[in-house]
């Protein structure tokens, strides 16, 4: 049902780590199994649902800068606003799955690193670490485009 080996390994992994949360409940394999289904689904179609709300956060944010550009720079100014609105897009993508999908929710979603915790099913202090993490690498990325 994903599109990336990663989305696929993230729901991998969160779907065996809610079995382990139910294994008090688990009768045998086969209850196991028609649970890792379910759950695999509802995970993938949550998922997907993201990386639909993510494109079209990013397409937003792309327009608004656009009207922005447009209102006090010239034709010029608007083109290289927009190369860079691309070079970091692809910087981002080039984060781990993870770290981008963190830095997505905070940044463009607004969601406090509470909320991304409880979302995601780990803990706040991961949260800030991710964060932390794909925010240096996209400082230093900038830091070396503006040193040539």
């Amino acid at each position: 049902m994903l599109s990336t080996e990663d989305d696929a390994e993230d729901a991998a992994g969160d779907v065996m780590l809610r079995l382990w949360d139910l294994h008090d409940h688990i009768k045998d394999n086969d209850h196991a199994l028609k649970l890792a289904t379910v759950i695999a689904h509802r995970l993938s179609i949550d998922i997907i649902r993201r990386q639909k709300t993510e494109h079209s956060l990013f397409a937003d944010a792309k327009e608004g800068l656009s009207q922005m550009a447009g209102k006090w720079a010239s034709p010029s100014e608007r083109m290289e606003l927009e190369e860079d609105v691309r070079w970091l897009e692809q910087r981002m993508e080039k984060l781990p799955p993870r770290e981008l999908q963190v830095l997505r929710m905070r940044q463009m979603e607004h969601r406090s690193n509470d909320e991304i915790a409880r979302l995601l099913g780990i803990g706040e202090a991961s949260v800030k670490v991710m964060l932390s993490n794909a925010r240096k690498k996209l400082f230093n990325d900038i830091k070396k485009k503006y040193r040539q």
